[in-house]
Formats: structure tokens, C-alpha cells, sequence
């Protein structure tokens, strides 16, 4: 345990001397998903009362509105520097109920990022999983938030309009975001939904398998091999 939170310092310190803001926060959030295997992550910049979507992996509408209720009900405790964190999206009677069909993850969590004693932005990531933070994973985000308040806190960041807006906002999101981001968040989506079964989720693009090996080379993604969820049934005596 000691020589992973070792690398991660190493981590820490090594990327701080980045000097591209967006693609340092995306790298981070890749990080982050890889270590707790998590379905999609984000960097929301501060602005006073306003929260605005600054990096993201593979995030969607219900996204932007946890991350808003959660600023609005639990903004002082945000304020003062602590994690929210959601073990169980089911069980979870903080903050309302999404409306309407919306997949939601099994579990998130929303980490302060913080320059000095203020609030710069939150890092959020999420997970199929519930229960997929364990005291180390927080405190291992926690190191991880000083590569996040490097980021936003360089001159020239970009940024793009609050998250409040729903429709709007992503609207915004969608037009601002490189095709190429986008192919590679849907793949990630898709796979991390799908237990990362390359044949299901070829039939669902409607691509061959092939096609899928090329694109997961092309984006740079290190392919993932979890344990079925699904256990197989005993055969009967």
C-alpha cells in the first residue's frame, strides 16, 4: 500500500510541470478513473456561487445535475474543504431522486479542490460499483486534487458556461468538445457499461470487434479486463 501512494506522490509531483491546463485536468480525471475503475469523471471550476464544467471522461446530463444538487444542498461543507461522497446511489437520502428514466451510477463521489484555504474547483468521479471508495481512495484523491488546482488555477484556463443550464450547458458542452473527445468518451462509456465485452459492445456501435481494437489504440486506452458481475449458475447435480 505504502509504495502505491508513493507513486502517486511521484505522479503528483511530475505533472505539476504541465503547462497545458485542460489536457492536465483530463489526464488527471483519466488517472483518477483508472485507479477506482470509474465510469466517468470531471473537473468543475469555481466562480463565486457558479460552478462551470472545465475537463471531462465520459459524463453525461445526470452528471452535470448530481454535481449541481450536491453545490447546492452541501456548498458550505464543499466550502470548508470536505468530500461528499455517495456509497449508494440507491440508499441515498441527502439529495433528491432524478427525475424521469435516467441511468444513474451505483455510487460517486465529489472531492474539494482547493488553492491554499479556497475553494478552486470539484473533482468528481463515479463508479457502476457501489461502495468503490475505500478511506485510502479518498485520501489518494485528496493528493490527486493538488494536480486538479494546478490546472484551473493557471492564466488562460478554459472554461465553459455553469452547469445550472441543463440543456443549455450541455448543449454548450457538446459544441465545445472536439469530435474526437466525444468518440473516445462514448467508447469509454460503452465499454465500462458492458464489463468491457468487446463483442457486445461492437454489436451496440455496430462496428466489428476489429474496428473497436483500432479505436481503442487510436485513444490511447488501455484495455481493461474486470470480473463479470454476473455469476454463472451451479449446474444442478
Amino acid at each position: 500500500m505504502k509504495r502505491r501512494t508513493d507513486l502517486i506522490d511521484q505522479l503528483t509531483d511530475l505533472v505539476v510541470g504541465a503547462d497545458d491546463p485542460r489536457r492536465l485536468a483530463e489526464r488527471t480525471i483519466e488517472v483518477v478513473m483508472s485507479l477506482l475503475n470509474g465510469r466517468a469523471g470531471a473537473v468543475f471550476s469555481r466562480d463565486g456561487d457558479r460552478l462551470a464544467l472545465f475537463a471531462s471522461r465520459g459524463i453525461d446530463q445526470a452528471v452535470l445535475d448530481s454535481v449541481q444538487g450536491v453545490w447546492n444542498q452541501f456548498r458550505e461543507c464543499l466550502l470548508k474543504g470536505e468530500t461528499f461522497y455517495v456509497p449508494d446511489c440507491g440508499a441515498e437520502r441527502r439529495l433528491p431522486r432524478p427525475e424521469g428514466e435516467v441511468r444513474c451510477p451505483a455510487s460517486y463521489v465529489v472531492v474539494p479542490v482547493l488553492r491554499g484555504d479556497e475553494l478552486s474547483a470539484l473533482l468528481y468521479v463515479d463508479s457502476l460499483d457501489p461502495q468503490f471508495c475505500e478511506s485510502h481512495d479518498l485520501a489518494r484523491l485528496s493528493k490527486l486534487s493538488r494536480i486538479v488546482a494546478k490546472a484551473v488555477g493557471e492564466p488562460g484556463s478554459p472554461g465553459t458556461p455553469a452547469v445550472g443550464g441543463r440543456e443549455d450547458a450541455w448543449a454548450t458542452y457538446l459544441e465545445r468538445t472536439p469530435v474526437e473527445d466525444m468518440e473516445r468518451e462514448k467508447l469509454l462509456l460503452l465499454l465500462n457499461r458492458n464489463e468491457w465485452n468487446i463483442a457486445r459492445v461492437s454489436r451496440l456501435m455496430n462496428v466489428t470487434r476489429r474496428t473497436i481494437y483500432l479505436r481503442l489504440a487510436r485513444y490511447n486506452i488501455p484495455r481493461e479486463r474486470i470480473r463479470k458481475s454476473r455469476s454463472k449458475t451451479t449446474p444442478k447435480p
